[in-house]
């Protein structure tokens, strides 16, 4: 009897190997075909997040925005010296820049763990492995845009009582923010895709990266304005991952200004350079996952 040929073509080996790019047109070509099955395994991970929480995805936005009130108090209150127009515009900084960079950090942290946590369904199924760490990335934006109406909500009501806030209503500059999310959210899963090799190979990288993130937070321009570096000092900005996107989302937010061209080149060069870096060292190493996990 001939060999059943349909079964045989699904059978997988998985064996140590050397690293090596795979054809990546093909791989990009699955990759993209194999879409759905992502977006769908994102909406199972929402559902089954919050599925004994009473108050389920509330905390999506509860979250940050207790956070964010929290750092404001911090910043402001405590230091004193604010004026209420002030303390508000300080408050429109640290909204927009916390639910920016949460949306960064979780496609990063959760990315991490996509591909440990997904043992059994690599063993299982043959598809790219990016799928894993690109279906955090999608659940992230999922948590991210409830956060903009928050934000706009609390800008609104803040700008009612305090007129003289310097937070614009509406500017031509906000036609910026698609752009400037996607740089966000491909940063995010290029860094995704690179902290999720390394936690395969190294398991002490996932506690290693909240405090990292933590570190991270306080070195970005959120609890603090990207105008009050001058000079070289501003190397600093363009050295943050996020830097120049965060600084680009505070002038779009906060001045209604267009992002300056600096900031645009910082946010391109970072999105592109963790998803060429962070895709070289997941694709090329990813055949080697299931014997290590």
């Amino acid at each position: 009897m001939a060999p059943n040929t349909e079964f045989r073509s699904k059978i997988q080996v998985f064996e140590p190997h050397r690293a090596s790019l795979p054809p990546l047109i093909p791989y990009l070509k699955e990759f993209w075909n194999r879409r759905s099955f992502a977006i769908e395994l994102s909406k199972f991970a929402d559902k089954a997040e919050y599925l004994g929480s009473k108050f389920g995805k509330v905390w999506l936005v509860l979250n940050p925005l207790l956070l964010a009130l929290v750092y404001f108090l911090l910043v402001t209150v405590i230091r004193g010296g604010s004026t209420k127009v002030n303390g508000l515009t300080t408050l429109a900084h640290i909204l927009i820049g916390l639910f920016t960079f949460y949306f960064a950090s979780n496609c990063i942290s959760a990315g991490a763990q996509s591909i440990t946590s997904g043992g059994r369904l690599i063993l299982n199924q043959a598809f790219p492995r990016a799928l894993l760490p690109f279906s955090s990335s999608i659940s992230s934006f999922q948590t991210f845009l409830p956060t903009i109406p928050v934000y706009i909500f609390v800008i609104v009501v803040g700008k009612f009582f305090y007129p003289a806030t310097q937070v614009p209503r509406l500017a031509w500059s906000f036609l910026w923010v698609p752009l400037v999310v996607a740089l966000v959210g491909i940063t995010g899963f290029g860094l995704a895709l690179l902290f999720a090799t390394m936690n395969v190979y190294f398991r002490d990288t996932n506690k290693l990266l909240t405090y990292i993130i933590r570190i991270w937070l306080y070195l970005s321009p959120i609890l603090w304005q990207p105008e009050m570096l001058h000079g070289w000092h501003r190397i600093a900005l363009y050295a943050n991952p996020l830097g120049p996107v965060l600084a680009a989302t505070s002038n779009i937010w906060i001045n209604g200004k267009t992002p300056t061209i600096s900031e645009f080149i910082g946010a391109f060069a970072w999105a592109f350079g963790s998803i060429l870096i962070g895709g070289y060292f997941f694709i090329s190493r990813e055949r080697d996952f299931a014997v290590r996990i």
